[in-house]
């Protein structure tokens, strides 16, 4: 589930591609790309957004926001039992509806649930991925994965409020929002492959948790 986490950034390419105005990576949101219509976006601005394949786009945050949870509760078991692997996976599936939100309400077309949706992938999914890296070297003591989960988590929730407060840090809104988007499915895409390539070693550690329990 995690790992489908790939075909994010597979479809902001294909997505992308099919403007015909330009797009920019430091000025333009990811938002926009999911943008339902040809007009300049926020309204009365200088930016002309113009998303002809704007539903392959909006399927992508909303397919996002099934994988997480639905990964999140698959990997409950290979973690050790206890509290932050509880607070770390549940902080990670909040993140699901915020993705759905942000697909099924475009930019244009309903701002206020876009933007709670995606206050919940900047700040529960960057958080629950920080976490994640600490569950990680936990039950797994892979301490470069632990630590590189950690690192995205934190600069990802660091970035939201450079991008909430106005600091863009020289590389523009759009730039400044793709550090605080992306480490999340990055992160995912990350753990998700070492869960797949540890699954038997994930299955012992639970059944080890249950018969301690």
């Amino acid at each position: 589930m995690w790992l489908s986490s790939v075909q994010f950034f597979i479809a902001q390419a294909i997505v992308q591609s099919a403007w015909t105005t330009p797009f920019s990576l430091t000025q333009n949101f990811i938002s926009d790309l999911g943008n339902t219509a040809c007009a300049p976006y926020p309204p009365g601005s200088d930016n002309y957004v113009c998303s002809p394949w704007h539903f392959g786009m909006n399927a992508s945050f909303v397919l996002l926001g099934v994988t997480i949870p639905l990964g999140a509760a698959l990997a409950r078991n290979a973690f050790r039992a206890g509290g932050l692997r509880e607070i770390a996976l549940v902080m990670l599936a909040l993140a699901g509806p915020g993705y759905v939100a942000v697909g099924l309400y475009p930019e244009n077309v309903d701002i206020t649930p876009h933007k709670i949706g995606a206050g919940f992938v900047f700040v529960s999914g960057n958080l629950g991925l920080a976490l994640l890296g600490v569950a990680i070297q936990q039950t797994f003591r892979r301490t470069r994965l632990a630590t590189s989960l950690a690192v995205l988590g934190i600069a990802g929730f660091i970035a939201t409020v450079l991008l909430v407060t106005g600091r863009y840090l020289g590389i523009g809104i759009g730039g400044i929002e793709r550090v605080a988007a992306y480490p999340l499915p990055v992160g995912l895409i990350m753990a998700g492959y070492f869960l797949l390539r540890h699954a038997p070693a994930a299955g012992s550690h639970a059944m080890n948790s249950r018969r301690s329990g």
